[in-house]
């Protein structure tokens, strides 16, 4: 008796329902597909960054000899800086660091087109440009807080404190590890507080928050984001700190305008 050959046509439709949906196998094939392009898209790009044009003068390393003269040249301080490391795998450690967030960061867009494709399917058209919109805001709100970081608030914070360390009669030993950490959490700490507001919108327009709330829970917010400001800035002085409150103040209230927005636009 011959055993029965299936077209692979009529496999693939297994993946789908009568309705033309997807079965529960073909939403695990499908996100096994969304992963794998995501991590074969980190690797190849960590292995690119890791490797050319050679592993001792790779791009990684390039880049943190650029961010290391950018961070010294705007500090006003008398002296020679020179990051130094205490054991050999302080170097590898430090650019893998710095090249993870480096990738993350460049693949962000193509992670969130991966989690949009996926959902789409589920979206109605409405849904579908709200969400597009979403993605668009976080990522403009994103850059100008990449921006704003890189080029005002990392400095400043750097020479603010450099300079206080100069004026105890110190002289600064920068482990390379310790500074690119500093430089990282301060990059992400000035950085990620920018998408406050998306999340106080889309809070809104799911009806979470009105703006009623939010004026009534304002003073306890700012509480909240001292103490959450002082937990998380990396330095033991209040400069870190404060700067980081305000900029969470002011998106906060950003938020609430949004919010007002939301809401006289849905009456």
């Amino acid at each position: 008796m011959k055993e029965k050959i299936i077209p692979k046509t009529a496999q693939k439709k297994k993946r789908r329902n009568d309705s033309g949906s997807l079965t529960v196998v073909g939403h695990l094939e499908e996100l096994r597909k969304r992963i794998i392009v995501c991590v074969v898209a980190f690797l190849g790009f960590m292995a690119f960054f890791l490797t050319v044009p050679s592993f001792a003068d790779s791009y990684s390393a390039r880049i943190m000899k650029l961010l290391q003269a950018y961070i010294f040249a705007g500090l006003k301080s008398s002296g020679t800086l020179n990051l130094v490391f205490l054991d050999p795998l302080e170097p590898v450690l430090t650019v893998l660091k710095l090249t993870t967030i480096l990738v993350l960061l460049i693949l962000a867009p193509l992670f969130s087109y991966q989690v949009y494709a996926y959902l789409k399917p589920a979206l109605s058209v409405k849904k579908r440009s709200h969400t597009g919109l979403l993605f668009v805001g976080a990522t403009l709100f994103f850059i100008v807080g990449a921006l704003l970081s890189f080029y005002l608030l990392i400095p400043m914070s750097f020479n603010i404190l450099i300079n206080y360390g100069l004026s105890t009669g110190s002289n600064p030993v920068l482990s390379m590890g310790k500074f690119f950490d500093m430089l990282i959490w301060m990059f992400l700490l000035f950085t990620l507080p920018f998408e406050l507001p998306v999340l106080i919108g889309v809070l809104s327009k799911v009806g979470v928050v009105t703006v009623k709330l939010l004026s009534k829970i304002r003073k306890p917010a700012y509480l909240l984001l001292a103490i959450f400001s002082a937990a998380v800035t990396p330095d033991p002085t209040p400069f870190s700190m404060i700067i980081l409150w305000g900029l969470l103040v002011i998106l906060f209230e950003f938020g609430v305008l949004l919010s007002y927005l939301f809401e006289r636009g849905a009456k």
